[in-house]
């Protein structure tokens, strides 16, 4: 789920009081918007015929097509159509007797990938025809921008008048550069829409049933399609869940104590643990306040430095810092290239601070060409399983799904007070929760079905104990209201997004079920299988920590899929 990726800053805390839209409830943008129902499909989507060409390497055996959908499902004879991109792996031998879709989470992720990362999954790559595609509004499908909008440059935690009112007014432009740019787009980017492609592609892949894997935000769009489908749902697992029977709101009310658990007990601990390897501190007290004296040093002095001969530039500053410790709370893959950074900041800090911003720069220089490559992939990146920040597509979709699909209060009175609420106790990214375009956004009139699970075969719901993004307090909300599912907990683990490498106890339950629809008869749980010493890829001879970090992260579920994405993209143009 983008989350912090819901985006960075964009959360409440898991204790907060849910504020109720009432008095500030949104005006309605034109044209009106309602599709709370599924709609039969006009004969002219279903009658199109798909060509499909080869995606990506031959290896992969992934091909991919477009399909023409509604503008807006509710209103199919307007002559407004747009394209969904779709891909698929077969079988090596045989005809497929089940089809898999697949979702990376976001909302917005781009969702290519999908195909060839379930067809690598040995269990699903023997009867299932793998699926994945980009929702509408992101990746290869027509997209949407909100290029030029502001952006978030002040620091969150300043609670100066004239800092709040600016954080206001860059949140409050946010939907007018998203919706002139986005050519009448911008209403019909929502879940409702989405999963109604969905059942398109179903359709036109001829199959009466899918299959799900969704992740993160994807666990959002797989509950509502089954409550738009339910005729249609086979097995659908949900792996690091929203709370989908509750507005975004809450999903984001649980992001910034679970960020905050996360760094604190989960990194500081084991950074501690290995501070022979790391010297971040000799206790977890000790790398948080090591993290803060940097946050300030950074803000009092900003360094900015030149990488690979002068070829790029970046500046590291107190926003910089908070986005790459919330950025690397995803995946404990990460941890250890976040050690790597903080140790490398506070002496770059501290260089600037003794010796001028010359004297910074020699340690830039005098690093390795591979390490100024991983800084500098590392300062252009957005959480584990996203496109880099350049794709502004995915950012605009998340906030387009986010803000137009649930109701939000309104007005920065709202979004100041619940900042000030949550800052204190979770200050990673608790401060940032009013910076958020949600709090002034005109929403289309949109009722959505609330899931409820009745009626539905089995859901199988997967979560890992110290989840940042999608809280374990959401997958346990979720489940309790949710009919007939069960809920597999993964505890001393923290990874978002589990299947797929994750932990073997875990994958062995959900293949089972993907496999043969056998689910736990009962709520079970898998223990997590730890944080991985700092001394990772041992077989990458003569690697240096750089390098060695770098080939650690590609192992992540979420990771791995946003590199297939890349990999067969572009190919449809």
């Amino acid at each position: 789920m983008k989350l912090v990726s819901l985006a960075i800053g964009l959360g409440l805390s898991a204790t907060a009081v849910l504020v109720v839209p009432g008095s500030g409830a949104t005006a309605s943008m034109e044209p009106e918007v309602i599709v709370d129902k599924a709609r039969p499909v006009a004969n002219k989507y279903l009658d199109q015929r798909l060509s499909w060409r080869q995606c990506g390497d031959e290896e992969l055996r992934t091909f991919c097509t477009k399909i023409t959908v509604p503008r807006d499902w509710a209103h199919q004879s307007s002559g407004h159509d747009i394209q969904i991109a779709v891909s698929k792996v077969a079988p090596k031998h045989g005809k497929p007797s089940r089809v898999v879709f697949g979702n990376p989470g976001g909302p917005g992720g781009a969702g290519l990938g999908m195909a060839p990362y379930l067809a690598g999954q040995a269990a699903l790559a023997k009867n299932h025809l793998t699926v994945g595609f980009d929702p509408r509004g992101t990746g290869e499908s027509t997209n949407i921008t909100c290029q030029g909008a502001p952006g978030y440059t002040m620091d969150a935690r300043d609670r100066d008048p004239w800092n709040l009112d600016l954080i206001a007014a860059a949140s409050g432009l946010h939907q007018a550069y998203c919706d002139r740019q986005s050519r009448g787009l911008l209403p019909y980017i929502t879940t409702a829409q989405t999963v109604q492609d969905m059942d398109l592609i179903r359709q036109l892949l001829g199959f009466n049933t899918i299959d799900f894997l969704g992740y993160s935000a994807g666990t959002w769009t797989g509950a509502y399609y089954q409550a738009y489908f339910p005729q249609h749902v086979g097995r659908f697992v949900l792996d690091s869940n929203t709370d989908f029977t509750s507005p975004w709101l809450t999903s984001f009310a649980a992001q910034p104590a679970a960020f905050e658990r996360r760094f604190r007990t989960d990194f500081a601990t084991w950074a501690a643990k290995y501070d022979d390897r790391l010297h971040l501190g000799t206790s977890p007290r000790l790398v948080v306040r090591g993290y803060e004296r940097l946050r300030a040093a950074l803000k009092k002095q900003p360094v900015t430095e030149e990488f690979m001969d002068g070829a790029i530039r970046i500046t590291y500053d107190q926003n910089t810092l908070d986005q790459m410790v919330a950025a690397d709370m995803y995946t404990k893959l990460d941890f250890y290239s976040l050690a790597l950074d903080l140790a490398f900041l506070r002496d770059l800090s501290a260089a600037q601070t003794k010796g001028g911003p010359r004297a910074a720069q020699h340690k830039i220089d005098a690093l390795s060409p591979a390490r100024q490559r991983e800084l500098v992939r590392r300062a252009h990146r957005t959480p584990v399983g996203l496109a880099p920040f350049g794709d502004d597509y995915e950012d605009a979709t998340f906030t387009a799904i986010t803000c137009n699909d649930t109701a939000w209060p309104q007005g920065q009175e709202h979004a100041d007070q619940l900042a000030g609420r949550l800052g204190p106790r979770n200050p990673l990214i608790g401060w940032t929760v009013n910076e958020n375009p949600c709090f002034y956004w005109d929403r289309p009139r949109l009722n959505l079905p609330q899931p409820t699970g009745h009626g539905l075969p089995t859901t199988l719901m997967v979560q890992s104990a110290h989840d940042p993004a999608t809280s374990y307090s959401l997958a346990t909300a979720a489940h309790q209201r949710y009919a007939g599912s069960r809920l597999l907990t993964v505890t001393g683990e923290g990874d978002h997004g589990v299947y797929g490498g994750v932990n073997r106890c875990a994958d062995r339950i959900v293949e089972a079920f993907l496999t043969t629809g056998r689910a736990p008869g009962q709520d079970v749980s898998c223990r997590g299988e730890g944080i991985p010493a700092p001394n990772p890829v041992p077989d990458v001879p003569g690697a240096d920590d750089g390098a060695a970090a770098a080939a650690l992260r590609d192992r992540s579920p979420l990771r791995r899929i946003q590199g297939f994405s890349a990999a067969i993209s572009g190919y449809l143009h």
